[in-house]
């Protein structure tokens, strides 16, 4: 228990509390009694009934003090009850509210088009994580407001990640359905001597690939690649042929562009692009190239889901594939 003040307990302290007030009450009704007998004999009342007329006035002095306690007890109490109901009727509203917005938002997953399952497991990992250590807390908030902006970035038709993406490439290639056309750029796939120590060389180029690979196989999808040609590397482009081959044995349709096949509209829109399953554009811009030996470095990614943005790109690619030149893989590779 708390101790007091001078010693002792908080209980002891009560029951102090609680005798000095019945003691108070006792006083003032002896007291109140003793005044009420010194009237009556002033009075000249006889003793007997001035004895039990000041017994009377005493108890009933007495019984009033306790009465007035009690009702400063009850609408103590009463104010208590009502605070208690208001805090209780409070903290329901709330949970009703959250409740509801839970239940709303329960209700707006069950008619989207993503999967209940998924949704729920993730909130499930997410509320697992405890606020120790800090870190681990604080990344994984960061990490959830990163993807709840990209979604909302999604929602509303593009979405931008500075610098090289990697996941959004690899994820869109493993979850396309029907067709992937792109167009390789060296200013963005190439390296100090084109395509030969670029993009195709990396892990992720590698990864790339082999995702490439499994969604031709496996899933049917149609991959269709235009690799432009840099205007001063065309002739150094001795292993070319072995990138174009890998390409083919990956179940990859391969054509080179040379500069001068290029129609002038096209020429000046040339972009590094990927459109997956004519539905969403994949854009990649490099930036400007200050030494040639070194490989490019990437600005910014975009994902496109605008239906004529995407279709600009469908149409871009239509273009250059017509002039772009078939790759023979029974052709002697250039010396």
């Amino acid at each position: 228990m708390e101790p007091a003040r001078f010693g002792g307990t908080v209980n002891d302290q009560i029951r102090v509390g609680t005798t000095s007030e019945v003691l108070r009450k006792s006083t003032i009704s002896v007291l109140t009694g003793g005044l009420t007998w010194v009237i009556a004999n002033l009075t000249g009342q006889q003793k007997e009934w001035a004895l039990l007329f000041s017994a009377f006035v005493g108890s009933v002095v007495l019984i009033v003090q306790f009465l007035v306690d009690f009702e400063r007890r009850i609408k103590l109490v009463e104010a208590s009850i009502e605070a208690h109901h208001a805090s209780i009727e409070s903290i329901v509203q709330r949970r009703f509210a959250e409740i509801g917005g839970i239940a709303e938002l329960f209700s707006l997953v069950e008619t989207s088009a993503m999967r209940t399952d998924v949704v729920v497991q993730f909130l499930r990992n997410a509320v697992a994580i405890g606020e120790s250590p800090r870190l681990r807390y604080d990344f994984a908030h960061a990490e959830i407001h990163r993807m709840s902006e990209f979604l909302r970035e999604l929602g509303s038709g593009t979405a931008t990640y500075f610098g090289e993406d990697r996941d959004w490439l690899l994820g869109l290639t493993r979850e396309a359905s029907t067709s992937i056309d792109a167009i390789s750029l060296p200013s963005v796939d190439g390296g100090g001597h084109g395509f030969a120590d670029g993009f195709w060389e990396s892990d992720l180029g590698h990864r790339y690939l082999e995702c490439q690979r499994e969604a031709a196989e496996r899933r049917g999808v149609r991959i269709r690649r235009i690799l432009v040609l840099d205007r001063l590397s065309v002739l150094a482009e001795e292993n070319l042929h072995n990138l174009c081959s890998r390409h083919s044995n990956h179940g990859i349709e391969v054509r080179t562009l040379h500069p001068e096949s290029i129609p002038l509209g096209a020429s000046r829109a040339l972009l590094d692009f990927i459109v997956f399953d004519d539905v969403i554009g994949y854009e990649v811009t490099p930036g400007a190239h200050a030494d040639a030996d070194m490989p490019p470095t990437i600005v910014n990614t975009r994902l496109v889901l605008r239906a004529d943005a995407v279709q600009a790109h469908r149409h871009h690619f239509d273009e250059l594939w017509k002039v772009a030149e078939p790759f023979d893989p029974s052709a002697p590779q250039a010396a």
